[in-house]
């Protein structure tokens, strides 16, 4: 049988848990050309917040393999899940190009309640 943790153990362990920084959990996205959904809670390209929309935000990882190389196609993005819900968000080709060229593009999710995302290089 372990021992009771004391007082100040868990007070240690409680702060400690609060002190600790944490990556964002919701740079997921999903290539409509390549129909997988990179994880793991980082963001190798572009991340982005949404505007504010009935008092929440969401987040958007745009990767630099979607920018240097856009599919021809396009790409379709799932952004964050906030407030019980997340969002789709469509790039054409060209909007890529634009990106990766330096200009920023402004776009808009899914409904319900849309969101817009900035997303640019600098």
């Amino acid at each position: 049988m372990m021992p009771k943790p004391t007082r100040r153990e868990v007070l240690s362990a409680t702060t400690m848990l609060l002190l600790v920084p944490f990556a964002p959990l919701a740079c997921s996205s999903s290539s409509s050309s390549a129909g997988s959904s990179p994880g793991g809670g980082s963001c190798d390209g572009i991340f982005e917040t949404s505007t504010v929309t009935n008092n929440h935000t969401h987040t958007l990882c745009v990767p630099t393999t979607d920018l240097t190389n856009p599919p021809a196609a396009g790409v379709t993005y799932t952004t964050s899940v906030s407030v019980g819900h997340s969002h789709t968000v469509s790039l054409s080709q060209a909007q890529l190009k634009s990106i990766e060229s330096g200009t920023a593009v402004t776009v808009t999710t899914s409904s319900p309640a849309p969101h817009n995302f900035t997303i640019s290089k600098m």
